[in-house]
């Protein structure tokens, strides 16, 4: 399915963008939405990596990748996602390691003030947490993780991506080819 707006977490461009003979990152993200976001806190979490930075920078520039940052937002919208943020740090952070999960807090918080309604992440617990603080009926968010691309693949959702392209998107992000080939596309679903 194509998106208007998404935005993104490190996790999900970590594991498309691990490779340099093959750049799903590149690939995939103009295929799922016109516009993609990037918190500047995801943005700084992801520049350990040369293939996923060449990556993105490539998509910035095209400008199918937008960095974004809560100092871009109004008054009003800072203050939707300063609510949002002490939502979600409440159930999300960890006083002990205040770094971990803040990208993800921060791009939530984001989605919500902006009304994105797509979250790709390939965290596995992340849409019950989201369902419980954020999702109303109203502007709800939704995770989009690498089985739903791998899915979305076989379902015909992406004419110029096929089984091999999805069994090399969930090779590259570190998952099991004995899972891919047995569960999610075996090969008689071709």
């Amino acid at each position: 399915m194509h998106y208007g707006e998404i935005i993104v977490d490190a996790d999900l461009c970590n594991k498309l963008g691990d490779s340099a003979k093959y750049p799903y990152l590149r690939i995939v993200f103009p295929l799922l939405a016109d516009t993609v976001y990037i918190h500047r806190l995801v943005y700084d979490e992801i520049m350990m990596s040369a293939q996923v930075k060449e990556q993105i920078h490539d998509l910035i520039s095209e400008g199918i990748i937008q960095i974004v940052d809560d100092d871009d937002l109004d008054t009003a919208e800072s203050m939707v996602y300063t609510s949002t943020w002490e939502l979600l740090a409440k159930r999300m952070m960890n006083p002990d390691k205040p770094r971990k999960n803040r990208g993800e807090v921060a791009s939530l918080s984001l989605a919500k003030t902006r009304s994105i309604p797509i979250f790709a992440t390939d965290e596995m617990n992340l849409q019950p947490i989201i369902d419980a603080v954020l999702n109303t009926g109203m502007n709800d968010i939704h995770c989009l993780r690498i089985i739903d691309l791998v899915k979305q693949i076989k379902a015909g959702d992406f004419p110029s991506l096929g089984r091999r392209d999805a069994k090399l998107i969930w090779l590259i992000a570190g998952k099991k080819k004995e899972h891919f080939d047995q569960d999610v596309w075996p090969l008689e679903d071709k």
